[in-house]
């Protein structure tokens, strides 16, 4: 998805997620009132979140405050951030509206609030490639699947990860994109030979990407 990615950089000019302060972080913790415990996945084959580490990273609240936390991870399954603190897993009480895992400046970034689209509403988050005029989001869904053996007394389920690409327009709009030139080009005509244009100067063969 980088060469995507690197097409709409060059189409926009003006990058709208806003710089962490990281001052703001330790002032803000969440307290015990603010958080939620959570159950495990202990009892299927894998986890539902997207790392299979948990690392450091900020959440966003509804209200503007920044929360630190040392152990942040995103839940594919419930499409909520989750953090650890001595061995137990919680979900923050408050709306979180926007989180980055890892390094303020080179974390994965996500947010919410978009147009809604195929199954996702504007609660759901996206991992923010592209924060420009034009954007370029990732949707990573993790579903349950029932993976018996046939004969098999005992159940086993395990998470199964489907992701997607949305392209949001600076009107707003949002568009599924797919795997190749041709999808970026009928959801912006009107940059079609800009286009065009840094795909042959970047020399990107793009008709048969894989990603």
């Amino acid at each position: 998805m980088k060469k995507y990615a690197f097409i709409i950089a060059c189409l926009a000019t003006q990058s709208l997620w806003a710089q962490v302060n990281t001052n703001q972080f330790g002032v803000n913790q969440i307290e015990g009132s603010n958080q939620i415990a959570v159950g495990t996945y202990t009892e299927y084959e894998n986890q539902p979140y997207i790392s299979s580490e948990w690392t450091k990273g900020a959440l966003l609240a509804a209200d503007g405050k920044w929360y630190a936390v040392q152990k942040l991870n995103f839940n594919a399954y419930n499409d909520r951030p989750e953090y650890q603190e001595q061995e137990k897993t919680f979900q923050p009480r408050f709306e979180v509206k926007a989180f980055v895992i890892g390094d303020t400046a080179s974390g994965i970034k996500y947010r919410k609030g978009f147009a809604a689209i195929d199954q996702q509403t504007p609660k759901s988050f996206y991992e923010v490639l592209v924060d420009r005029q034009v954007k370029l989001l990732k949707y990573t869904k993790a579903s349950l699947l029932d993976v018996t053996s046939f004969n098999s007394a005992t159940k086993q389920k395990k998470f199964d990860f489907n992701t997607m690409y949305y392209l949001v327009k600076p009107d707003q709009s949002i568009v599924r994109m797919k795997k190749d030139k041709k999808s970026i080009l009928e959801a912006l005509p009107d940059q079609a030979g800009r286009i065009e244009e840094i795909a042959r100067d970047r020399k990107l063969k793009m008709k048969n990407c894989i990603l």
